[in-house]
Order: C-alpha cells, then sequence, then structure tokens
C-alpha cells in the first residue's frame, strides 16, 4: 500500500539515494541542467512559507518523490517528481501530483508550473494526464526543454 507523507527527519538518506541513482542511470546528459544541492538540505530548500517535501512510500521504503516550491503568492513550481524504477506504472506518480495539488490547493494557489526536459517522458505523459497543459518549448540542440502549467481549482489566496 502506498502512502504519500511530508517528508520527515531521518528521510534524508533514502530520498537522496532515489534522486540521486535516478538522475545517474537515466538522465546522466541532464544532470548539468539539474543540479541536486537542493536534496542536501529538503527543510531548508523546501520548508519555507507555500512550500512542501513529499514522500510515497511503500512498506516504509521511499519510493517517490515531490516538491513544492513557492514561485510567488500564485504560482507553485512542482519540482523532484521522481518514482523509483521498479514501482513505475502503479499510479505512484499521478498519487503525488493529486497530494502536491491538493497543498496548492490549501495555499490558495492559482496555477501550479511544472518544468521539465523532453528526456523526461514519464513525467511528461503523468503531467498531461493529470491535466497540465504545454505552455512553452525551447530546443537546445539535442534535447528540448518544456514548461506545463495546470490552472489550480479554486485558487485565490486565502487571508
Amino acid at each position: 500500500m502506498v502512502e504519500i507523507r511530508r517528508f520527515a527527519p531521518g528521510d534524508e538518506k533514502q530520498v537522496s539515494r532515489l534522486i540521486n541513482a535516478i538522475m545517474a542511470d537515466e538522465f546522466s546528459a541532464d544532470q548539468a541542467a539539474y543540479p541536486t544541492d537542493d536534496i542536501d538540505d529538503i527543510p531548508r530548500s523546501y520548508g519555507g512559507l507555500g512550500e512542501a517535501f513529499f514522500v510515497a512510500t511503500i512498506d516504509g521504503q521511499i519510493v517517490g518523490t515531490v516538491a513544492i516550491k513557492k514561485e510567488d503568492e500564485r504560482i507553485a513550481l512542482m519540482r523532484r517528481l521522481f518514482v523509483d524504477r521498479k514501482h513505475r506504472k502503479k499510479q505512484i506518480g499521478v498519487k503525488l501530483i493529486e497530494r502536491a495539488v491538493e497543498f496548492c490547493e490549501e495555499l490558495g494557489y492559482g496555477e501550479m508550473i511544472f518544468k521539465t526536459t523532453s528526456r523526461m517522458q514519464a513525467a511528461i505523459l503523468v503531467c498531461q494526464k493529470m491535466g497540465f497543459v504545454q505552455r512553452a518549448k525551447i530546443e537546445l540542440g539535442p534535447i528540448e526543454l518544456f514548461r506545463f502549467a495546470l490552472a489550480i481549482p479554486n485558487g485565490v489566496k486565502k487571508g
């Protein structure tokens, strides 16, 4: 059974190992464009007001991640959407995005943005399935950079 929860003290090694392994194994050519120094201190990187880092666990093992970073009062950036290769095609990415959207709704964000490269096809497909719309595409030699956006229902800042 998959549980989606907030990052907690003690999760650091599993999160770092998961993200760094996926980046090295599947996206080594993209590592320069996506440095992982933010995961060295997740509470500092994603602990601000309007920010969060979520993990997906199965039997206590972290098998997926997603993070929300505040861009401004209206826009949240979705980052670090990763699912362990052995656990893909089990709707874990969908559940992570649903939790991220729920968090953004709670905070009153109006839009969630996801930036990725053409090499991250699984992330692109799950985001499109979840209603993200491509807003920009930039060609950089052999890869393309994409910007996707998702309107958040009732995205009016509460307060």
